[in-house]
């Protein structure tokens, strides 16, 4: 079977699971009285049920499981190596999933920001005992910090992502297929069924979450698909050298990586807690521009979509590729959040 058809089965797979799983975890979520409740830092105006990630969680899962089960061309990616490559990933989202789901159940509180990150450290160290980390200096105590901090930083990310209907789903989404591009370009057959299931997950759970949303993913999903978007760029391979795979990473996931660093900028600048929750991410300046709140998540969903067609350039073209592309991208960055910046919001 080719590869591309097996990719596609994983990727029906994922989608298929996911657009049932949704609804059967929103009706746990109203079951359960687990329900993100509308507030003065939020966009939403009337109760509604957060779990859906678990639903983006078991979609993927079960892809995976798949692959293993029928007689793809992707099942070479559970041969010993990545088989623990793979039981370290499961591991490693178990205590964001569980801290993410503590988080959603008693949201009126809410967990303190130290325990999720707590989590997340503890994530980061599971994928890098396995042998889950960057190689960008080649030196242990440079790439493990590095490799720390970049789990953490796009963990949070993804997070700090989910504050409009359809924002995070459909940037995870757009990301993931990125990534798989450049994967199944490059032959990486594990990374590319990785991203590509993912993408399926997501695009199951963002029918019922695209505005107007019926069911959020809540920290359960974000937590889930920061970690599994950090690793696939982690284990992404590019034309050139190991640090220039990273920067091509970076550049597939350039806009939760602009939103974070334009909020905690803004925020530090107004002295405000940078942990707190608040309307003034990009979704929000963009509505206050005049967009309607689903326009101003397609032009996000476009923004993303424009930084994967200029990574996938830089992981062909190498160095000299980023030159010409990725440059002109990091000026126009710069500039939209010096403007964003002045927006009052």
């Amino acid at each position: 079977m080719p590869y591309a058809l097996a990719y596609l089965i994983v990727f029906i797979v994922a989608l298929a699971a996911s657009l049932v799983g949704t609804p059967l975890a929103r009706r746990v979520a109203h079951r359960f009285g687990v329900l993100d409740q509308p507030s003065a830092r939020k966009v939403h105006r009337t109760p509604t049920p957060l779990l859906g990630g678990l639903a983006i969680y078991a979609g993927f899962w079960v892809s995976v499981i798949a692959a293993t089960r029928l007689e793809l061309p992707t099942s070479d990616i559970f041969l010993p190596a990545t088989t623990l490559e793979l039981a370290a990933i499961f591991l490693a989202t178990i205590p964001l999933v569980v801290v993410g789901f503590l988080d959603d159940k008693y949201k009126t509180q809410g967990l303190p920001p130290r325990a999720k990150l707590a989590a997340q450290f503890l994530s980061a160290g599971i994928a890098s005992a396995a042998g889950l980390e960057l190689r960008v200096f080649d030196t242990l105590w440079l790439d493990l910090p590095l490799t720390c901090l970049w789990v953490v930083g796009i963990t949070n990310a993804i997070n700090l992502l989910d504050n409009m209907d359809g924002l995070s789903a459909g940037a995870t989404a757009i990301a993931a297929v990125s990534f798989f591009t450049i994967a199944a370009m490059n032959g990486q057959i594990l990374v590319g069924s990785l991203a590509i299931a993912l993408a399926g997950a997501c695009l199951g759970f963002l029918r019922y979450n695209f505005n107007p949303a019926t069911v959020f993913m809540g920290d359960t999903g974000t937590l889930f698909m920061g970690f599994l978007l950090a690793v696939i760029g982690m284990k992404l391979k590019a034309t050139g050298p190991a640090w220039w795979s990273f920067i091509v990473a970076i550049a597939v996931l350039a806009l939760p990586i602009f939103d974070t660093s334009l909020v905690t900028a803004y925020r530090i600048w107004k002295r405000q807690a940078v942990s707190q929750g608040g309307k003034d991410h990009t979704s929000h300046r963009l509505v206050k521009l005049g967009l309607p709140k689903s326009q101003a998540v397609l032009v996000l969903y476009g923004a993303s979509a424009v930084a994967g067609a200029v990574a996938l350039a830089m992981a062909r073209g190498g160095v000299d590729a980023g030159i010409v592309y990725g440059l002109p991208v990091v000026v126009g960055a710069l500039g939209a959040g010096l403007f964003l910046a002045r927006v009052d919001v």
